[in-house]
Formats: C-alpha cells, structure tokens, sequence
C-alpha cells in the first residue's frame, strides 16, 4: 500500500512539473526579447532577426509534440 502511495505521489509531482514547464512563466531576463512561438505569419521577420545577428551566438530550438 505505501509502495503505492509513493508511485502516485512521484506521478503527481512528475504532472505538476511537466505542466508547470508547458504553460508556467515564459519570461526572459531583462534586456532579451519575449519568447515567440513561430506561425507562418511571422517567420520572415524571425529570419530578418536571425540573419541580422550574423556576429552573435545564435541557437534554434525547435519542439515538437510528437
């Protein structure tokens, strides 16, 4: 029974945190740019920024949900 407890407790904690990541704060550090989610929209602007940047690191980070 308390083997069972403790599976469900680290599997709600494990939720929380995944939750939390997803939809929790996505605040940058002062002087950076708010996070954007890239559309069809505004991806000519994004490689605008991207190319403009050509002397600074520069890092992509592409997520999929599947």
């Amino acid at each position: 029974m308390m083997r069972r407890r403790t599976l469900w407790l680290f599997f709600a904690i494990g939720i929380v945190t995944i939750g939390f990541y997803l939809w929790g704060s996505s605040s940058t550090p002062p002087g950076q740019p708010p996070l954007v989610s890239l559309s069809e929209a505004n991806v000519s602007q994004f490689r605008q920024s991207f190319n403009a940047a050509i002397s600074n690191t520069r890092i992509v980070l592409l997520l999929s949900p599947t």
